[in-house]
């Protein structure tokens, strides 16, 4: 499914290289596990507009999280100690995305879009660690470095687009992409990480048509 997912992002790529749209936006990110809470990114994204005004997208997103949390837990060892984690990341997130936009509502100079989408992700973890135990500095301090590769996600968008703003071809949007991304397997989640992520996606775009309509 990964392979598969990468291959037709690059097939359609290539092929569609003569097709109608191209967007670079910006995107905040929230989600429900800490080493991803709130980050900020970009991307870049091409668009297939089809006859019936649908459109396929594919798309690329970085995007960054480097705010301090903390992380606290009982040690399974004596099971009555309280470690506390204090962390600075600096940790990223490379997504690659296939989308299928409905054209639901269509007027000359507006549009909104809904539709699924789906994803391979990579997340970069690079993190400054100090551990206390029992409020004493337990295990010194040190660095977490490692990557979370080929992770799959699945979700769907809604889109709004307002058209020829300054030039005929140019427009901008505004979207909303729910997603949940299988993150580590049941039963394999080793240093408290989840199953599933669950996130929220809010792009905002500047948009140009390489042909008019």
């Amino acid at each position: 499914m990964k392979k598969l997912i990468l291959t037709l992002f690059i097939f359609g790529f290539v092929v569609q290289l003569s097709g109608q749209e191209i967007e670079l936006f910006g995107h905040y990110s929230g989600s429900n596990y800490n080493k991803y809470q709130n980050n900020l990114g970009y991307g870049l994204g091409y668009y297939h507009i089809t006859k019936s005004t649908n459109k396929i997208g594919f798309i690329f997103q970085h995007s960054f999280y480097d705010k301090e949390y903390s992380e606290i837990y009982p040690s399974s060892e004596d099971g009555i100690s309280t470690y506390i984690k204090e962390i600075i990341p600096k940790n990223q997130r490379i997504a690659f995305k296939i989308n299928y936009a409905f054209n639901v509502v269509k007027h000359l100079k507006s549009s909104l879009f809904i539709g699924p989408e789906i994803g391979i992700n990579y997340f970069f973890i690079n993190e400054q660690v100090t551990r206390f135990e029992n409020k004493l500095i337990g295990a010194a301090n040190y660095q977490s470095e490692y990557s979370v590769n080929n992770k799959f996600s699945f979700g769907f968008l809604m889109e709004f687009e307002l058209k020829e703003i300054i030039t005929e071809r140019m427009s901008v949007s505004s979207s909303i992409h729910p997603e949940f991304i299988y993150y580590e397997k049941i039963g394999m989640t080793g240093g408290h990480a989840p199953t599933f992520i669950g996130c929220l996606n809010f792009n905002f775009g500047i948009k140009y048509k390489l042909k008019k309509d």
